[in-house]
């Protein structure tokens, strides 16, 4: 922004950092919300930060500290307005500074940094530049902010040097994921294998470090990683989310189906696939479109089922329509049919929906059934041809020939073994979706530069995947489903599918 100081500008002045420290010391909670209201020009607090400039208010957002004196406070110059210097041992300099302007003034301290945010004034009374807007934000915004100004030129991502980039990647060791887990660490060591093979990104080379995802948190910090890409979560959602939101370490497609959301977003973790929740939203706007339909939603009491089925509950709400919601039982048709439930959103397991299915043709009760692809089973009764609607994320035309044959080179190249192709497919667009990231965040990378450039990405192609669309508030980047339906007697999707976006609840 043209904030703290059009004023601290001084001639050839260098932010000096210590690139060689190779252990990054942790922020404080202080310099933490100060880093935020650097980097963003809001409040960790959620109060207003206003700026003005001349006569006009405008939100602190748009006029950052950071987008006018650089990440790391080394100042800048850019339409004939200098920016300057903002690191602590230049601010504080004993002789003082001395601007192009021939204005003059001593060094800064905590009192003198305030005054010249919120009126105006350098340490000698002085004006600053036009250029520098005045900011109405708290006391405490205001000390954390200087706190922050203390360690920016301190302030390293971890796993980032001049040659290289730390990437982790989580896979549960064990269980029934675990072969999972290695065929997806195939891809990605192909992948970056090959990447490096070309000289990396800006001449940096990605390493990649593997771990178990129950030992996320100190592999983070004891291995200096700069990011996660793609890897299973296993469950362990909520703890990742938190690990990435705590320590600031973006998350770059991990592959769950409960994608962790939260209000305000996180702005750490990007996912490619939408999950259950997203996808019963999409059966609900679907459903929605036919106004005859009467809703039920039956679901299992497992952690899946559950909140699909309360997902589903919200969104009917939301779009005002009426809905019974039930625990699956064996009696639960004979109720339903009697409600006179058109249209029923079924969230259990493929031997229950069969149950559930069996014992509705048995009392000639046939409503529409909505169902999830990953919950579902394939033995389903005949008796409800084209009545079968069913939620998937990813169908096979999402696959370019141009992906396939990126995949298919990655292959035969590294001698992969190619199994669970749905999983080794999303980590394949995962690894492209950070690499894209990289690109567009430029060769001086940063963990917010790299967030900031995927917060762009706009109907981006993988090749393996639906079109990805990232956004400020938006975290999943293919939010909705392909609505299909099922012909029981033979076994098939219908060859017609049609994407249906979710629509937030967060």
């Amino acid at each position: 922004m043209k904030t703290i100081s059009a004023l601290f500008a001084i001639p050839g002045a260098l932010c000096v950092i210590a690139c060689f420290n190779a252990q990054a010391q942790k922020l404080t909670v202080s310099e933490r919300r100060g880093k935020q209201i650097y980097l963003r020009g809001s409040s960790p607090s959620g109060q207003e930060i206003t700026a003005t400039i001349g006569e006009l208010d405008v939100p602190a957002a748009t006029v950052n500290c950071a987008g006018c004196h650089g990440l790391r406070g080394e100042g800048k110059s850019e339409g004939g307005v200098t920016a300057g210097n903002l690191t602590w041992s230049n601010l504080i300099k004993p002789y003082g500074h001395t601007h192009p302007s021939g204005r003059r003034h001593g060094p800064f301290n905590e009192s003198s940094i305030t005054r010249a945010v919120v009126n105006g004034l350098d340490p000698d009374g002085n004006d600053l530049l036009i250029a520098m807007p005045r900011y109405k934000l708290s006391a405490t915004d205001m000390a954390d902010l200087i706190a922050y100004l203390k360690r920016l030129d301190s302030d390293l991502d971890p796993g980032l040097t001049d040659n290289k980039i730390t990437v982790g990647l989580l896979m549960p060791s064990q269980g029934s994921l675990a072969d999972v887990g290695t065929a997806v660490k195939d891809v990605f060591t192909s992948y970056f294998e090959e990447l490096n093979s070309r000289g990396g990104i800006f001449n940096r080379k990605i390493e990649l470090r593997f771990a178990d995802v129950a030992s996320a948190g100190s592999f983070a910090r004891d291995e200096q990683i700069f990011a996660f890409v793609g890897g299973l979560s296993a469950g362990a959602d909520d703890q990742l989310a938190s690990l990435a939101r705590e320590e600031e370490i973006p998350f770059i497609g991990p592959a769950t189906l409960l994608p962790h959301m939260e209000n305000p977003v996180n702005r750490y973790v990007f996912y490619v696939l939408p999950g259950v929740v997203e996808q019963a939203v999409s059966l609900v706007n679907f459903a929605a479109t036919q106004p005859e339909l009467k809703f039920a939603i039956v679901y299992d009491e497992n952690s899946l089922a559950s909140a699909a089925a309360h997902a589903a509950e919200q969104q009917a709400k939301k779009l005002r329509r009426d809905v019974v919601k039930q625990v699956y039982a064996r009696n639960v048709v004979n109720d339903l049919k009697s409600k006179g439930a058109t249209a029923v959103f079924f969230f259990g397991s493929g031997s229950e929906q069969s149950a559930f299915l069996s014992e509705a043709a048995a009392m000639g009760w046939s409503p529409q059934v909505f169902c999830l692809g990953v919950l579902s089973g394939k033995d389903l009764s005949s008796n409800f041809k084209n009545k079968i609607v069913i939620a998937v994320p990813t169908v096979p035309s999402d696959v370019s020939s141009a992906g396939m044959a990126e995949f298919r080179a990655l292959h035969e190249k590294y001698k992969f073994q190619p199994r669970h192709t749905a999983a080794q497919l999303s980590a394949f667009a995962a690894a492209k979706i950070f690499v894209e990231g990289l690109t567009r965040a430029g060769k001086d990378l940063s963990r917010e530069k790299l967030i900031t450039a995927l917060e762009g990405l706009y109907d981006y192609e993988t090749g393996a995947t639906p079109h990805v669309t990232f956004g400020p508030n938006r975290r999943i980047g293919a939010s909705g489903a392909y609505i299909v339906t099922f012909d029981p007697a033979t076994k098939e999707f219908s060859p017609n599918s049609e994407w249906v976006k979710a629509t937030s609840l967060w």
